[in-house]
C-alpha cells in the first residue's frame, strides 16, 4: 500500500513538473513574438504583418494626454473588438499608417487600476455610462490624438444596442461611414503634424 502511495506521488510529481514547463515554455514563446505576432494569436482575423502595437495601461493614458497616434482599446474576448479591428487595420494600412497603439482594457477596467481611472479622467467628456450611472470605457474604441488633443474618437456600444451580434450590425453602410470618417480622422492627424515650411 505504501508503495502504490509513492508510486501515486511521483507520477503526481512528474506530471505537475511536466504541465509547470509546459506553460512556462509557453509564456517564454509568446514572450519572445514581435508585437505583431502577439496581436495575431489574440485577434486571429488579422495576419502577422499587422501594425498594431502594445501599450500598457499607463503607456496609453500618457498617449492620450500628450501623444500622437492611434490609439485602439479592446480586448480579445470581445468579438465586437475582433470584427472592428479589420476595418480599423485596413483603412489604417491604406493610409499609409505604421502603427496603431493597442490597450487590452479588460483588466484595468476590471480593477478600475490607477492607469484606467486617468484614461476615464481624459475622455470624461466622450464616455458612455453603465447601468450603475458610472463613466466607463466601452470597447471596442479608438482615438486618435494630437498632442494631446483627441481630434477622432469612434465607438459603437451605443449605436449598437438591439444588435445581437456585430456581423448583423456591421453592414455594408455602417462599415463605409466608419471607414470614412476614420480616413478624416487620419486626414487631420497628418495635416496636423506636417512640419511648417512657412514658420
Amino acid at each position: 500500500m505504501v508503495f502504490i502511495k509513492i508510486v501515486l506521488l511521483a507520477i503526481s510529481t512528474c506530471v505537475f513538473t511536466q504541465c509547470y514547463r509546459n506553460n512556462t515554455q509557453i509564456e517564454t514563446s509568446v514572450s519572445m513574438l514581435s508585437d505583431a505576432e502577439r496581436f495575431a494569436l489574440e485577434y486571429p482575423m488579422i495576419g502577422s504583418d499587422n501594425i498594431f502595437v502594445f501599450r500598457n495601461a499607463s503607456e496609453t493614458a500618457d498617449i492620450l494626454a500628450r501623444g500622437r497616434g492611434i490609439v485602439f482599446k479592446g480586448f480579445k474576448e470581445c468579438s465586437w473588438c475582433q470584427l472592428y479591428v479589420v476595418f480599423l487595420h485596413n483603412v489604417a494600412r491604406e493610409m499609409g499608417v505604421d502603427r496603431i497603439y493597442y490597450l487590452d482594457i479588460k483588466e484595468d477596467r476590471r480593477i478600475n487600476s490607477e492607469s484606467y481611472q486617468r484614461i476615464r479622467s481624459i475622455l470624461s467628456d466622450r464616455l458612455h455610462y453603465d447601468d450603475e450611472g458610472r463613466s466607463r470605457v466601452f470597447v471596442p474604441d479608438v482615438s486618435i490624438v494630437s498632442r494631446g488633443r483627441i481630434i477622432f474618437r469612434d465607438l459603437v456600444s451605443e449605436e449598437a444596442l438591439g444588435y445581437s451580434t456585430p456581423q448583423e450590425y456591421w453592414n455594408d453602410d455602417r462599415v463605409n461611414a466608419f471607414k470614412e470618417r476614420l480616413r478624416a480622422g487620419i486626414n487631420i492627424l497628418n495635416q496636423l503634424n506636417r512640419p511648417c515650411n512657412i514658420c
